[in-house]
């Protein structure tokens, strides 16, 4: 039975923005998701930079908070009083700026967990500083707070175009707009260090199309600090504010969220910053705003292969196995030999129906298509179900054997010996068993691969008599059990003899 979501805002399903979350990290606070929307705050600490809206919607607030500032609103001494009744694990609250005076600092005083509270200057002569809560005023932040986006990676990108430029010279390019066209046909041809090679020497122009390509290129490396360094100088545009919600989508998800909401409203039709943003809410499992966002994204795009992979990722995520693999069936009917599809549907289908052998065939299907991603990986996969039944169905047999054998005739004095023998039996048979259900065409690609690799991924006769040297040293090494071990203690009638005493007279025998 899994257990309800536990909603951020109870107003949620308006709109209204009550400003931003705040969660723990080891370095202090960090700025998380905007508090607007049904986000799923189960088992997450989290603190409020609320918004003027939050004073006319107090009832709506978490009752776990951690932390609240306050600064700056029109905050009186009724709204602290109903905060402190409400949320009572504060740890801190900061009312500078606010309208609070003393009177309401008594009803903050009986939350045993608060620490801190920030305050005006004057307050401070109404309480005593040294008695907890501490009253903090000044004009630095009460706690630190973070945006958890990483510093740009400037170094590392010189280095990057230096070896790109010096592997392929000379790209012929006479302005930034050809660099560009020349750069998206190699990025398609995965030629990417060719393609960042072309279009570093016009970085300087800090035309946005330029740096976006560079961006992509970087992320097809696998480098996203690269890639938010050569965005940071470009202008904000909805282009590369798009762009850079797609870096941030791995690096912080929450950031990556709100420049994609900055930049669908500079654009309104955006297809990368509504892919990213769907992604932001997915990496971070807020799967009912990833629906929301994925809902506008199905609205307004043609693009049938980012809608059905955030569809099986959707889907995946809520343990619906069979709307993923629709998912997947809607992207291969576009792109039939797209190797990542073919892999998730195999996934999807094992986790749907594990004991069959249907994914099999289509993790072939994604090996062939791209040998280099899913090769190994497939014989590993393999080899891995089959151990792991084959281990899961022996454990599973060796209590019915004792049981079992205990009262057989020929066993009941070498349960031990006998039952493990057994048991390796049973793993053996099940894996032989899985092999030979295994498709003819997998299992001859598995033997060809070994005999080119020196492995061994298909079932193995030295495993097979090491089995059978345990299971023989088992049956003779192990002692026979005591009798009583399978057999219940037998009542044997005591005979009671009584000797013949010469009664005395008149006394009647028994």
């Amino acid at each position: 039975m899994t257990l309800a979501p536990v909603w951020a805002m109870n107003s949620w399903h308006d709109g209204t923005y009550l400003g931003t979350y705040l969660i723990p990290t080891r370095v202090g606070w960090e700025r998380w998701y905007d508090a607007q929307g049904a986000l799923d705050v189960r088992k997450l600490p989290l603190a409020l930079d609320a918004a003027p809206a939050v004073l006319h919607r107090l009832s709506d607030l978490p009752a776990h908070l951690r932390g609240l500032s306050l600064a700056g609103l029109n905050a009186t001494d009724d709204d602290v009083r109903f905060i402190a009744r409400r949320c009572r694990e504060l740890r801190w609250i900061d009312l500078r700026g606010t309208h609070v005076t003393a009177a309401a600092l008594d009803a903050l005083a009986k939350i045993r967990t608060l620490q801190y509270i920030g305050v005006d200057p004057h307050l401070l002569l109404t309480r005593d500083p040294n008695r907890r809560p501490q009253l903090v005023a000044g004009s630095t932040a009460l706690v630190p707070v973070t945006t958890g986006v990483p510093d740009p990676d400037i170094v590392g990108l010189h280095e990057t175009l230096r070896k790109a430029v010096t592997k392929s010279p000379g790209s012929g390019a006479h302005d930034p707009d050809e660099a560009v066209a020349r750069a998206r046909v190699l990025l398609d041809a995965e030629q990417t260090e060719a393609a960042l090679a072309v279009v570093a020497t016009f970085l300087a122009t800090q035309e946005p199309a330029v740096l976006i390509v560079a961006a992509r290129c970087l992320l097809k490396l696998n480098l996203p600090l690269q890639a938010l360094a050569a965005l940071a100088p470009a202008p904000p545009t909805g282009a590369v504010l798009a762009w850079r919600s797609v870096v941030l989508t791995t690096l912080s998800p929450p950031e990556a969220a709100r420049v994609a909401k900055a930049a669908l409203r500079e654009t309104f039709e955006n297809q990368v910053a509504e892919w990213a943003l769907v992604s932001a809410y997915l990496n971070r499992d807020q799967l009912v705003l990833a629906e929301e966002a994925l809902n506008l994204l199905r609205s307004r795009t043609y693009d049938d292969i980012d809608e059905a992979k955030l569809s099986a990722r959707l889907a995946r995520a809520r343990k619906k196995y069979a709307d993923e693999a629709a998912a997947w069936h809607r992207l291969l009917t576009v792109v039939p030999d797209d190797a990542d599809a073919l892999a998730g549907l195999s996934r999807s289908q094992r986790c749907a129906r594990p004991y069959s052998f249907r994914w099999m065939t289509t993790l072939n299907r994604a090996a062939t298509a791209d040998i280099g991603k899913y090769g190994r990986l497939m014989t590993v996969t393999l080899r891995g179900h089959r151990v792991s039944q084959s281990l899961g169905l022996s454990l599973l047999s060796w209590p019915v054997f004792l049981l079992l054998l205990s009262i057989c005739g020929p066993f009941e004095h070498h349960v031990w010996g006998w039952s493990v023998a057994f048991t390796l039996l049973v793993g053996h048979l099940v894996t032989r068993f899985i092999w030979w259900r295994t498709p003819r065409d997998i299992r001859r690609t598995i033997r060809n691969s070994d005999r080119l690799t020196g492995e061994r991924h298909g079932p193995s006769l030295r495993w097979l008599l090491i089995s059978a040297l345990i299971a023989a040293g088992a049956v003779l090494l192990i002692p026979a059990n005591h009798a009583a071990f399978t057999s219940a203690p037998v009542h044997t009638p005591v005979r009671v003899t009584v000797s013949q005493v010469p009664l005395e007279p008149g006394t009647a025998q028994g």
